[in-house]
């Protein structure tokens, strides 16, 4: 006659699908980032273009803006396609992200927030900086936008998707051996 797994089996099947299905992800290829850093300041009026390239195919993509104390999202979750509002332009193909901005304006200033899902996510800022056009005749007055600092400060995760990962297998694991452990324990008894 058949028996019913008791109790304490059921966590610990859960917990090896779990450890299962985190060490799958693990397997997938890295998606390798190669976005741009750092400030980028071009003359107002002229284009300013931004970039993330990863190995992978994007999933999706959600870019944020971070100016003057507030924050805006300008794309959301766009999978593969070309997307524009307000002056911006997302072209989102393969593994290629591009943020076009082709008359760049004060309102454009400020640090991009990079959200991009491939085989795993990844985050990453940009700072854009808008200065005057250049006229031989006048100095050039070159208005820098300076980050807030608790924005300026990138997170510890950023630019290692590896990471995440690894912190979340190890409490896997850890949770999996504490489990076991008063599995086996409670057997004893």
């Amino acid at each position: 006659m058949p028996t019913c797994p008791s109790v304490p089996d059921i966590p610990i099947l859960w917990l090896l699908l779990l450890l299962v299905v985190s060490l799958n992800a693990q397997n997938k290829s890295w998606d390798k980032p190669v976005c741009t850093e750092g400030i980028v300041s071009v003359p107002r009026g002229s284009p300013a273009v931004m970039t993330c390239n990863i190995s992978n195919t994007f999933t999706d993509v959600t870019i944020q803006l971070s100016a003057y104390g507030k924050d805006r999202i300008i794309f959301e979750k766009k999978p593969q396609g070309n997307f524009s509002w307000h002056g911006w332009e997302l072209q989102v193909r393969g593994g290629q992200a591009q943020l076009v901005i082709k008359d760049t304006q004060d309102n454009h200033t400020g640090i991009y927030l990079w959200q991009l899902h491939g085989g795993q996510r990844y985050y990453t800022n940009t700072v854009l900086n808008i200065s005057e056009p250049s006229n031989e005749d006048k100095a050039t007055d070159t208005r820098l936008f300076t980050p807030f600092p608790d924005h300026a400060k990138s997170s510890p995760l950023e630019g290692k998707p590896g990471t995440l990962v690894g912190v979340i297998t190890v409490f896997i694991v850890g949770v999996a051996g504490f489990i076991t452990f008063i599995y086996y324990r409670h057997r004893r008894s």
